[in-house]
């Protein structure tokens, strides 16, 4: 009878050494383990690959050259690189669940400093006592209702703010008080103060939120956008903050990045740029969402958060 064959696992990130460190000790003494920072390098050391721990673009990037990669686990939520590449022989686990506390800090942060004019007043130079908004008893649409827009739903409530949800069927979702499908989405944007993206880059979010789109929302709504830069045209958003139609925009995400020094959305009054903080990865979340699969691997249980390449995520 054959020996099993030996797993070898391919880290593939900028930062590979600091991920390894932090699994010492903890990772299977006959798990052969290979650090890379960039693709090029993997497709030279990589045919033996078995498992990989990796960055979505830089392991499409040597995706070919991997011919018995049987597992991949991203280190990133976003996966349209491996979705997009045409070998779909092996398993791809995401990653989720670890993000919703971030991004509720970082929506609930915004909509705070926007409603009570903070950021205007953190410039006081004399006494001002208009008053300020309030987030309380507002509606906010959340473009995606997987677990981090469940999170942030249940952070707003705390606040009195009600969430609406917009997802692929309209099926309905803890935390939110009505759901709509995306066939529906003039209806649901009509009813929302506040607008917040959170899909998937995939084909069928692609610029969903258009001209026609925000021309739905209650005029003087806010926007944010802490998903993908894909789902938004961003020419649409500026639009709509001259027209007084969005009151303020909050975008984290662009199709390309990093947004140049002298690209002219730095200078769009009531637009704030972020530059993709909203939710990062925290590397030891992802060691041990990866160590937690690799035990199931090695029992042979089945892996959490499985991409579905025909769904996109």
């Amino acid at each position: 009878m054959a020996e099993p064959e030996q797993d070898q696992l391919l880290v593939l990130t900028a930062d590979a050494d600091d991920l390894v460190a932090r699994m010492a000790g903890r990772l299977p003494p006959d798990l052969t383990v290979t650090t890379c920072p960039e693709a090029a390098t993997a497709r030279e050391i990589g045919s033996g690959t078995t498992l990989a721990l990796a960055n979505p673009t830089l392991l499409a990037g040597c995706l070919d050259a991997l011919p018995r990669l049987r597992w991949a686990q991203s280190t990133w939520a976003g996966v349209r690189p491996l979705v997009d590449h045409p070998r779909r022989n092996y398993t791809l686990t995401g990653v989720r669940g670890i993000f919703g506390q971030a991004m509720a800090e970082w929506v609930l942060g915004w909509l705070l400093a926007l409603e009570r004019s903070i950021l205007h007043r953190s410039r006081a130079t004399r006494w001002d006592g208009t008053r300020d908004g309030t987030v309380a008893g507002k509606r906010l649409g959340i473009l995606g209702t997987g677990a981090i827009g469940r999170a942030v739903a249940r952070a707003a409530a705390a606040l009195d703010i009600e969430s609406r949800g917009l997802n692929r069927s309209g099926h309905a979702a803890e935390g939110f008080t009505e759901t709509f499908a995306l066939a529906e989405a003039a209806r649901f944007a009509a009813g929302c103060d506040y607008l917040l993206a959170l899909l998937p880059d995939t084909p069928a979010s692609a610029a969903l939120v258009d001209r026609e789109f925000l021309a739905a929302l209650p005029h003087g709504a806010i926007f944010l956008n802490g998903g993908r830069g894909s789902t938004v045209d961003t020419g649409a958003v500026v639009t709509a903050l001259g027209t007084g139609q969005l009151r303020a925009a909050v975008l984290d995400v662009f199709p390309e990045e990093p947004l140049a020094d002298d690209d002219p959305l730095w200078q769009v009054d009531n637009l704030y740029i972020t530059s993709h903080t909203a939710a990062p990865t925290d590397p030891g979340a992802i060691v041990e969402l990866f160590l937690a699969n690799l035990a199931r691997y090695r029992a042979g249980e089945a892996l959490r958060d499985v991409v579905t390449f025909e769904r996109g995520y």
